[in-house]
């Protein structure tokens, strides 16, 4: 067996963005941080692009518009509760309601009962 130098690169790891040192000459490695197995030419150009000096992105359009977009979601969130409130409102009022014709309903049968056995005598 011959003693063979490894050389280690930088390298980004693909789930939680730790930095690492790789063994190119490697298909695959597994993050030390979080276990995750990665490939390590994917781990390497990760490395590569974020630790580029001359490149530059404008992100102001990008986070407008995100920003713009979970505006958007919440307020249609907002409504959609708006409305599920009403309509539980109205589900509300209509059971109350049908429950109190209901109970209406039950304490007249129970009257009238109580009166024919109060006029007939049956209750001796």
């Amino acid at each position: 067996m011959t003693n063979k130098e490894i050389r280690f690169v930088p390298a980004i790891c693909t789930q939680c963005g730790a930095s690492l040192e790789v063994d190119p000459s490697q298909e695959a490695a597994v993050c030390k941080y979080c276990g995750t197995p990665f490939i390590v030419e994917k781990a390497i150009n990760n490395y590569n692009i974020e630790h580029a000096d001359n490149v530059t992105i404008d992100m102001t359009g990008s986070v407008k518009e995100t920003l713009d977009f979970l505006g958007n979601q919440m307020n249609e969130s907002r409504e959609a509760k708006k409305e599920l409130r009403k309509i539980e409102k109205e589900n509300e009022r209509v059971f109350m309601s049908t429950f109190f014709k209901i109970f209406g309903v039950i304490a007249m049968v129970m009257i009238v009962i109580w009166v024919i056995m109060t006029v007939f005598h049956l209750w001796d």
